[in-house]
């Protein structure tokens, strides 16, 4: 019976391996979630509301000829940057950051080449307008309309720029980058 009771045992171990490798792995990439704000509930006689826009992520904040582009071009998804990267080289990128948007960041590996895109969604576009302007962003529309151009930063000489669509902000490092962000669907 000692035996049969050892002979169990692998079986047992390796049931509750099979089970564990079944669990789902935690997302490398955060996913952000919608800013917290007050919502009046819903009573039986009012409309029905449309779906919420869906939150951005790494995998979708751009168009899917870009994602190709950048495999093209040799660039990687990367760590993002870290928080106070961000506040100190892209403070507005930061703030969408901290409203719940996601950073993604790639670039090609051994060189300085990298791209930067933050995205906040359901935003207050007054709250912006005034956060963007006390930064410095002037309205372009270049090289995409809603294009707000940034300070020129003094170590690259290239002006990030952040694209304002509907109730969301997004911001890119490199101007010719703000044509690959994905449409609002």
């Amino acid at each position: 019976m000692t035996a049969r009771r050892l002979s169990a045992i692998p079986t047992v171990l390796f049931a509750a391996l099979a089970l564990a490798a079944c669990t789902a792995a935690p997302d490398a990439t955060p996913t952000p979630s919608a800013p917290a704000t007050a919502t009046p509930s819903p009573d039986a006689t009012s409309e029905p509301q449309p779906a919420a826009e869906p939150a951005a992520n790494c995998d979708t904040v751009l168009t899917q000829d870009a994602y190709a582009e950048l495999a093209t071009d040799g660039l990687e998804p990367l760590e993002p940057p870290a928080a106070d990267h961000l506040a100190t080289y892209y403070p507005v990128a930061a703030q969408m950051v901290e409203a719940g948007g996601p950073s993604c960041h790639w670039g090609k590996p051994q060189t300085d080449i990298g791209l930067t895109v933050t995205q906040a969604t359901g935003v207050d576009l007054a709250v912006w307008a005034t956060a963007l302007a006390d930064a410095g962003f002037t309205e372009t529309n270049e090289p995409v309309p809603g294009a707000h151009t940034g300070p020129v930063d003094p170590g690259t000489g290239i002006s990030p720029v952040v694209v304002v669509d509907g109730d969301r902000v997004t911001f890119v490092s490199a101007p010719d980058f703000a044509t690959w962000i994905a449409p609002t669907p």
